[in-house]
């Protein structure tokens, strides 16, 4: 390797011995005697630790052009504790233990230059550890604010927790109803903060989220003891405080269906809205703390933190000791962290729904289903339709009447500018997720003679390193033509396995022994048959319980598989009795 050598090591030139290492080659290892350093030239070195214990080695720093590797065997001339290797490849110096002594008794000057290189990589090595060992300080810290939070959380539920059953349905019905008639400004205001989704159908999806699931929660009966078997008794026992997670997709429906859901319950909640939608979550938990007050209920059953939304706050609340449960709706890192908190969680994973249409349907109906129900707010449902599977010998009558529901069926080298500038390392680029189809084209200078509604780009059948097969939070969907059965099923199993295990997946067909067959081997917790995806997996157009946070199961990384709903709020105490004779 010619390596260009940086300026500040040209007095090494000639002195030290001149070494290059090949990617995943080892400078030193673990336990070795420390005979020397390495000061890079050029590439990256990685130090890691092998613990013996779960025998796995575990990532520490890394070190570039111009820092001293080794720096701290070579002062103390201890074993090496950890080992070092090239994660590129790299050109480096070596000194020598008898190199560096020969250079401090015999050439001042450039051993204190040595010194000097060493003391600053040592520096900026000891504050990255210092930066982390801040974060981990601040995680076992407690906050006041949070503390006072959670205290009032905790002090509001156990004053309501014994309210009359009827008196919580008159909230939860004044709730509803409340933030139900500012539907239409909260809707606008969500679009504004967010820059994503269509105000028209965020209107429709605010009613559904307050109106419809207050009819839902209210639905059921309030039943203080239940026979459940013979001899046994069942009691429905509130969690506490709840801390509710909101997506920027949904933010004031999942906002009032979280609260509804753990009032009926009986919980305290606070909820913490995504920072792009922070002031219209405010607002919508202002409304329902107006709502509290007037029937003279504890306001702190419903609460948002005051400071801004961030990572540690986040985490603050999420590790509290008197959190009892965690909500969690958002992307995976999110609710990989409240799995990770220590407070038992409901998290809900990616979607990215495959859809088989066969031969067998009206094609004419099941276009109109899903390319409204995948245009449906600018595609950002989760459990939207984003893969098509057509059967081959229906896929261009369908491509027809999907070009007549306002869909642009893209050319080949349409989708190839579609993936070089919406995508970026497989995923579509933020500045995309939620815009309309019609601007999505307008920024790719691609056209059509009538409006656009939906964007259809096909893909090569057997393709699944397309991007395209990806979750596509937009008004985009990927297509596929199957010749048999066979290839439907591997297609579909496959796109699951690269996104969205566990969450939905849709078939439109009217065979029942195919319908089962996709089913069992679909790895997801719904499948919804002959239904529009948006619509369908909220349980907005058939049996499926109506909810805002749809649970993924094992398979995606969850607790439940669930449509979740006020009853995944409570614990239930059993009463059994001794019924032998």
């Amino acid at each position: 390797m010619n390596a260009v050598v940086p300026s500040s090591l040209s007095f090494l030139a000639g002195v030290a011995h001149s070494c290059t290492f090949s990617r995943g080659e080892s400078l030193f290892k673990q336990g070795d005697e420390p005979d020397g350093c390495y000061i890079v030239v050029h590439g990256i070195v990685g130090t890691h630790y092998y613990d013996a214990d779960i025998q796995t080695d575990a990532g520490l720093q890394r070190y570039d052009a111009g820092e001293v590797v080794g720096a701290v065997g070579v002062i103390d001339r201890s074993i090496r504790r950890i080992s070092a290797t090239a994660e590129t490849d790299v050109a480096a110096y070596y000194l020598s233990n008898e190199l560096l002594d020969d250079l401090k008794a015999n050439h001042i000057d450039l051993f204190q230059q040595f010194i000097e290189l060493r003391a600053n990589t040592l520096a900026k090595k000891f504050r990255e550890l210092h930066e982390q060992a801040c974060e981990l300080a601040v995680a076992k810290s407690s906050s006041p604010l949070v503390d006072a939070t959670v205290e009032k959380a905790n002090a509001a539920q156990a004053s309501f927790v014994d309210w009359p059953k009827e008196k919580v349905n008159a909230i939860i019905r004044d709730i509803a109803d409340a933030v139900h008639t500012q539907a239409h400004s909260l809707a606008v205001q969500c679009v504004d903060e967010s820059s994503m989704g269509v105000v028209e159908h965020k209107v429709i999806k605010i009613k559904l989220g307050t109106v419809a699931v207050a009819e839902s929660l209210l639905a059921h009966h309030d039943e203080t003891v239940t026979l459940e078997a013979p001899g046994v008794e069942s009691i429905a026992m509130p969690m506490g405080v709840v801390f509710g997670m909101i997506p920027i997709t949904n933010p004031v429906e999942t906002i009032v269906f979280k609260v509804l859901s753990a009032l009926k319950s009986g919980n305290a909640i606070i909820i913490s809205s995504h920072r792009k939608t922070r002031n219209v979550g405010d607002r919508t938990v202002d409304i329902i703390r107006e709502v509290i007050a007037q029937h003279g209920a504890p306001i702190d059953l419903v609460q948002t933190p005051s400071l801004p939304a961030n990572r540690k706050l986040t985490r603050a609340f999420m590790t509290h000791d008197k959190v009892h449960f965690i909500l969690a709706t958002g992307g995976p890192s999110m609710v990989k962290s409240a799995y990770r908190s220590g407070t038992p969680a409901i998290g809900v994973g990616k979607g990215n729904a495959p859809v088989w249409i066969g031969n067998d349907v009206d094609l004419k109906t099941v276009a109109c289903k899903t390319i409204n129900s995948k245009a449906f707010d600018n595609g950002v449902v989760c459990g939207s339709e984003n893969n098509l599977l057509v059967d081959a010998d229906i896929a261009e009558e369908f491509l027809h009447y999907a070009i007549s529901e306002g869909a642009a069926v893209f050319t080949s080298e349409e989708t190839e500018t579609l993936i070089r500038r919406a995508f970026d390392d497989h995923s579509l680029k933020p500045d995309y997720i939620g815009q309309s189809a019609a601007a999505i084209c307008s920024s790719l200078g691609i056209s059509r003679d009538y409006p656009i509604k939906l964007i259809l780009a096909e893909v090569e059948s057997g393709n699944l390193a397309s991007p395209l097969v990806r979750e596509k939070l937009a008004p985009m969907l990927s297509l596929i033509r199957v010749n048999n059965d066979e290839e439907a099923l591997f297609h579909a199993c496959t796109i699951l396995n690269i996104e969205g295990r566990g969450h939905t997946a849709i078939i439109h067909s009217n065979n029942q022994q195919r319908i089962h067959r996709y089913s069992k081997a679909m790895e997801v917790s719904r499948v919804l048959v002959n239904s529009p995806g948006t619509q369908g997996c909220i349980g907005a157009c058939n049996g499926l319980q109506l909810s805002w946070t749809l649970g993924c199961g094992t398979m995606g990384g969850g607790s439940t598989s669930d449509n979740v709903t006020f009853k995944h709020l409570q614990n239930t105490k059993r009463i059994a009795y001794d019924i032998a004779v």
